[in-house]
Parts: structure tokens; sequence; C-alpha cells
């Protein structure tokens, strides 16, 4: 109740990463519905930057290392009643997997023209934009 009435403004990233073959690195989160593939994504912390947020989520999820991040789109996406203000990147990432199981149960990279067809709607239009802005 509080958070309706309140309607906090909050902030919020999410990253399309590619590998060094433009592949696309999609994950399933461990407390979002299991079946569906999902982008990295977070929450901005108190000083922080969006792309320092999500240069941090991609290592805390999945142990990778951003790199020449580049914003694709920014939304504003209401949640729960509240206003986030999302910001989406395309990054280059490198390394190999260290996935954090209390958030994510897998992660895989993907070609762009053989995406998993159970992708979530934004997620599928984030990669869609992030890959039209790569060129």
């Amino acid at each position: 109740m509080w958070w309706r009435w309140r309607k906090p403004q909050l902030r919020g990233c999410a990253l399309v990463p590619l590998n060094a073959d433009g592949h696309v690195l999609m994950v399933r989160h461990s407390y979002r519905a299991r079946g569906e593939w999902q982008l990295v994504t977070g929450g901005v912390d108190k000083g922080e930057s969006h792309e320092q947020a999500a240069a941090r989520e991609l290592e805390e999820e999945v142990g990778l290392k951003a790199h020449e991040l580049a914003r694709v789109l920014r939304e504003p996406v209401e949640m729960h009643g509240a206003s986030n203000d999302v910001i989406v990147f395309l990054a280059r990432v490198e390394g190999a997997f260290r996935i954090d199981n209390r958030e994510i149960a897998e992660a895989r990279f993907f070609a762009p023209d053989a995406l998993p067809a159970a992708m979530s709607e934004w997620a599928r239009r984030y990669v869609e934009a992030a890959l039209t802005h790569r060129g």
C-alpha cells in the first residue's frame, strides 16, 4: 500500500552483452519465470551511474567484465506503482561465466538470428534495439 501511495522514483539498468562472435548473453533468473530468457538487469545504487550499475550487475550475476558500454535507449518502466528510469546498454564482454546461483539459474550466448523463443517481450525489444544500434 505504501509503495503505491508514495510512488518512489527508481533507477534501473539492462544490459545487452555481446561476446567476440557477436552472440547475445541471455540469462534465466532464479526468481523470475523459469522458462523465460531475459537480460542482465538491476537497480542503480545511490551514488552510482546507470553505466556503473550495468557493469556491476554483469560481474555480480555472471562474472563477466563489460567493455565499450554504449547507451541504447532510456525509458520509464512502471514497476508495482513506482516509476523506474531504465537505461539499456550494449557492451562487449569477455571472460568465463561465474554464475551467481542465488540469482541466475542459467546463462548462455545466442546468435542474433537464433534468439530463444521463450524470451520476455521487453528483453526481445531491448536486444533488437541494441543490435540496430550496433549497426
